[in-house]
């Protein structure tokens, strides 16, 4: 009896010495992506960007987050009436984004689940927009209003955070921060189709317009208002 009550508790021993030694933070080498999941949000699971990491140690890692984003929209403003001689105009709007964030986190001394950092990266965008509204020039011919435009942001930020490892190799966490950006914006560029009073022929202008450009510098803290979820491998 005695025999068997001491391999029992040899085995429970070996498996809490086993669970103890269980490793859930980073040691080094690991590589991490995460997405964004706001869970009181009116969408519970958002793709806000890309982010990847890789840890050279313990204690330190590279960031690298990735946005590209594209939207397209077309609105009918007047619809086709052959007895009335209206034809069918449409407004077009679009627009890119891309968006790359590089940094580095320093990872500090927390529990072997929770895994404090502080860190910093640089925040590089470019948006581009385009719109394009036909007007009627005469029963039979379309003429358009088109603006391109454009801006280029630029902003370092300072950030303070935790990983927190539900399980091995799987994670929440959150994020703040105080930085500072800046956002400027490129020449607009401007054509237009219309119809010749005189000849009735076509007349295409063109040219550039700083109207309604506005350049903005921002400092502050900010928040990430989103639970980040991630996994090693």
């Amino acid at each position: 009896m005695k025999r068997h009550l001491l391999a029992v508790t040899a085995l429970v021993a070996g498996i809490a010495s086993t669970q103890a030694q269980e490793q859930y933070r980073p040691v080094g080498g690991e590589k991490n992506l995460e997405l964004m999941v706001a869970p009181l949000g009116g969408s519970p699971v958002t793709m806000a960007g890309i982010k990847y990491r890789h840890f050279g140690s313990a204690t330190s890692a590279m960031r690298l987050g990735v946005f590209l984003g594209f939207q397209n929209k077309t609105t009918i403003l007047q619809d086709e009436d052959s007895q009335t001689d209206m034809l069918e105009l449409k407004k077009k709007e679009s627009s890119i984004t891309i968006a790359v964030q590089p940094g580095l986190e320093k990872h500090m001394t927390g529990t072997d689940r929770l895994s404090p950092y502080i860190g910093g990266y640089l925040d590089l965008n470019y948006t581009s927009k385009n719109k394009k509204e036909e007007t009627q020039l005469n029963a039979t011919k379309v003429g358009y209003d088109q603006t391109k435009s454009g801006s280029l942001g630029l902003g370092l930020n300072a950030v303070a955070g935790f990983d927190y490892y539900l399980a091995k190799s799987l994670y929440f966490g959150t994020e703040l921060g105080f930085g500072v950006s800046a956002t400027m914006p490129m020449k607009n560029k401007t054509e237009s189709v219309t119809l010749d009073p005189v000849s009735g022929n076509e007349v295409t202008t063109s040219g550039d317009s700083k109207k309604d450009n506005m350049s903005s510098i921002q400092v502050g803290p900010n928040v990430v208002g989103q639970l980040r979820l991630g996994w090693l491998f």
